[in-house]
């Protein structure tokens, strides 16, 4: 065979010092057999190419004028791939289309790097479609033709078609089309490059539809882009941008297969690999890539690598290549579809943004300016380095970060971006129930906009004013946290009282989060700041009111409660001196929740009503609803679970029309607990799943825990003892993990009592110490420390040591005794001992 002479025709480039270079700009071409190159002075560069007659830079000529030779189609054809994970049900609908009845259509399509190719050969390879085009399956590597006769071309060598002198090759192609006496398939892969170039999409989609009329033909097409080409009934596989990234499960397994026994196992290696994999959103070419390195590199380098290099380090070998290079593969893409001027300028806006761009319809002509805004988007789309989901424009990853390197935002774009998000803050509905919804979708650009503004000093509008409004939603609260840090750190004329009040509004953040020492650290640099005698303003004396409220409410959460009561008496006494009314009363209502939390319930009931009575004269709506939400908690545990339910029902349809959403949920949980109470347990699970989802959707971790904690104790009841220990084992570690002691200890009891009741006796004397320990630095907890060692006493009759059960019981009794209001729990304790002494005096009979 004659070897085929390839020309590489120089491209005149220039570097940043204005020197020429040369370059081929592809690796293919460095690998294809049987070519003898003309010029071997070339560089490779891997970067832009200044286009000329061919986008990869080269003119291609060969003995009798034929520009392809097969050997040079065998090197571009790749293998089917061993690693495939993930993509079995993709494969099997691949199949089911190209073996129904009459031609297939399949189109594959989706942004560089989802795996395309491979799948195509995956599909190609399955025993199915072998056995239904036996020896009549081609595969054309499109990304070697640039037109529509390069492509017949191409289809003439795969399918090993004589062409005579003179003769026409779409006549020969055609001809053999129309005798086929059986089906056969042809792929045509990577046909972005074709249906692309230039001029040529006319003649490319002709040849195309003509090929698909014949009724032997069915046709795979991979490509870039969210749709097939042509006019032709393509199935499309995927869904409404083409191939997806892979799911978290078999992208681990993916990228541990390409890792190989180069993998070293450690205690946070999974917890590793699922961070970088979350990190590169789970694109198949990425994921490949950034496993080769762990053949050099340990994991935890990898990830600093990343971070540091991000798609830089997702390459392999010296030349890149679309295969061998995710920044190759994007950039492919924004030559191939000739992304420039203000498409170009789109997209690195976009790049700047971690959410995208929601509900792009209505809100990207009132982000940026310009008249050709939708053909931008149009382009952008049909490259797929963006696609739509939920009304939304978003980027992957590896994307991402490439645009963002290499052609970075304008400051004007980001002005206009801060200007764009602080009217949208304004425009929030009052109704957080609805506004939160709204938000969330731009909750990390607004992070990511602020922070860039705070930090380089180019803010436009006042940060203070978004941040107030941030505020409001304690999903959000670390990113107000972060803000606020970096506000005050960076602001050197912040305003003394808007400085005061961002750092009270982080201290209660913190608290929310669990952050104790941390909020109360900053509510204690704030009071520093003020002077705490007789004669200071009424407005120093709401500050100090704000502090001590606070320092209530930590404490309050931390089960403090002899603390608590002090801090709020404190708040009250400031919130009197600067007249402000609503403050004062709220208070008031907090000192009665510590009432309830202590079971002492007259004392509770008493200052809810006075405090509700209260709200009614001033107002607010809000205050006596909170009010009587409180008092029908008190209700449910005095027994009268009919007055309960009514308060509670009344009290949660009332929040949701405020749109406090953390306080109807509050009302749902509430609710569980006293159709627990009644053995309702269908209604109880019902109430308790929607208050766990309505405290997952605004981020109260405690809230959710004790969601959980009810449903253990929905289990326990039921006797279900495996899944009430399963329950409460995973509500205690939610409880440790935000600090929360008290109900650590009450999980222990509930596992004590569990395992009692299953005959685990060990286990249950375990549970029960553990409790009775953690509950020793809360002398205040009478109640749940008297029941723990009430339940223990229980255990030890269980065992028949009545001396140590004996002990208990007195313990228990008297812990509940100094209460004051327990009586019911004392009369408990008393009637255990009375069964304890029938029991002594029977077994003394018998002896």
């Amino acid at each position: 065979m004659k070897k085929a002479i390839v020309t590489l025709k120089k491209l005149s480039l220039k570097n940043k010092r204005g020197e020429e270079a040369t370059s081929t700009g592809h690796s293919f071409w460095q690998k294809a057999k049987n070519i003898r190159v003309k010029n071997s002075n070339i560089t490779n560069i891997g970067g832009d190419l200044n286009q000329t007659n061919n986008y990869y830079g080269f003119d291609v000529t060969s003995f009798e004028g034929n520009k392809i030779t097969p050997d040079m189609i065998a090197s571009a054809t790749p293998a089917v791939p061993i690693v495939f994970k993930g993509r079995e049900e993709l494969v099997e609908q691949g199949v089911n289309i190209l073996c129904q009845q009459g031609p297939g259509f399949l189109a594959i399509v989706g942004a560089g790097g989802m795996g395309k190719t491979s799948l195509a050969l995956h599909i190609m390879n399955s025993v199915l479609v072998k056995n239904g085009f036996a020896g009549r399956s081609y595969f054309v590597p499109c990304e070697l033709f640039e037109d529509a006769e390069s492509l017949v071309q191409g289809l003439i060598h795969v399918m090993e078609l004589t062409v005579q002198e003179n003769q026409s090759r779409q006549r020969v192609l055609f001809s053999h089309l129309q005798a086929a006496q059986d089906d056969f398939l042809i792929v045509f892969d990577n046909f972005e490059t074709p249906w692309n170039h230039d001029d040529s999409r006319d003649g490319v989609k002709n040849l195309l539809e003509k090929i698909a009329h014949y009724v032997k033909v069915s046709l795979i097409v991979t490509m870039r882009g969210p749709n097939g080409p042509g006019d032709i009934p393509w199935e499309r596989l995927g869904d409404k941008s083409g191939i997806p990234t892979l799911l978290p499960v078999p992208a681990k397994e993916a990228f541990k297969a390409f890792a190989g026994n180069n993998l070293q196992s450690s205690d946070d290696s999974e917890s590793q690999i699922d961070s970088l994999l979350y990190q590169l959103e789970y694109v198949p070419l990425a994921i490949r890539l950034s496993a080769q390195h762990v053949k050099r590199v340990q994991l935890k380098a990898l990830i600093r690598m990343w971070e540091k290099g991000k798609t830089s380090i997702l390459a392999e070998g010296t030349v890149p290549g679309r295969l061998t290079s995710v920044s190759f593969s994007i950039d492919l893409s924004i030559r191939l579809f000739k992304t420039d001027g203000g498409t170009l300028k789109l997209l690195s806006a976009i790049s700047f943004l971690p959410d995208g761009i929601s509900f792009w319809i209505e809100y990207l002509p009132q982000m940026f300016q310009g008249e050709e805004l939708d053909f931008s988007v149009s382009t952008l789309l049909e490259s797929s380095l963006i696609y739509v989901q939920n009304e939304g424009l978003k980027m992957l990853a590896p994307v991402r970060e490439h645009i963002h390197l290499k052609y970075p935002i304008g400051q004007n774009d980001i002005d206009q971006l801060e200007r764009f998000y602080t009217q949208f803050l304004e425009n929030l509905p009052n109704n957080n129930m609805q506004a939160q919804p709204l938000l969330q979708p731009h909750i990390n650009n607004i992070d990511k906009i602020f922070k860039a503004q705070i930090t380089s000093g180019y803010s436009k509008t006042s940060c203070v004013s978004a941040l107030k409004t941030l505020s409001r939603f304690e999903l959000f609260n670390p990113v107000s946290i972060s803000l606020i840090a970096l506000l005050l750190q960076h602001d050197q004329n912040i305003k003394k009282e808007d400085e005061l009040d961002l750092k009270l509004m982080r201290a209660s953040q913190l608290r929310w989060m669990g952050e104790f020492w941390d909020a109360e650290a900053q509510v204690m640099s704030v009071k520093e700041c003020l002077n705490e005698e007789e004669n200071i303003s009424q407005s120093e004396a709401d500050v100090l009111g704000r502090c001590f409220d606070i320092l209530h409410d930590i404490y309050y959460a931390q089960a403090q409660y002899e603390k608590a009561i002090n801090m709020n008496l404190q708040a009250q006494k400031y919130f009197k001196q600067s007249e402000n009314q609503w403050a004062q009363a709220d208070s008031m209502r907090w000192l009665g929740n510590i009432y309830y939390m202590q079971q002492r319930y007259k004392e509770a009931s008493e200052m809810t009503s006075e405090v509700q009575q209260l709200f009614q004269q001033l107002g607010n709506e809000l205050g006596v609803t909170e009010c009587l939400q409180r008092l029908g908690d008190i209700y449910s545990m005095q027994g009268r679970y009919d007055a309960a339910i009514r308060m509670l029902s009344d009290a949660q349809k009332q929040f949701e029309t405020f749109g406090n959403q953390l306080q109807a949920a509050g009302c749902l949980w509430s609710l569980g607990e006293v159709y627990r109470m009644q053995k309702n347990y269908g209604e109880a699970t019902e109430m308790t799943l929607k208050a766990q989802k309505q405290y997952e959707e605004i981020g109260f971790k405690q809230g959710a825990a004790e969601c959980l904690e009810t449903l253990g104790c929905i289990y326990l009841d039921q006797e279900q003892y495996d899944l009430a220990v399963d329950v409460l084992s995973k509500t205690q570690r939610q409880y440790q993990s935000i600090g929360s002691i008290v109900n650590v200890a009450w999980c222990h009891q509930y596992l004590g009592r569990t395992y009692r009741l299953q005959g685990n006796y060990e286990k249950a004397k375990g549970a029960f110490k553990e409790a009775l320990d953690l509950l020793e630095r809360f002398p205040g907890e009478k109640y749940k420390i008297g029941y723990t060692l009430l339940n223990f006493g229980y255990l030890f009759s269980d065992m028949n040591d009545f001396a140590e059960a004996r002990r208990k019981y007195e313990e228990a009794r008297d812990t509940f005794d100094s209460h004051g209001q327990l009586e019911k729990e004392v009369d408990y304790c008393s009637q255990a001992i009375a069964k304890l002494d029938e029991a002594e005096a029977v077994g003394s009979i018998s002896e």
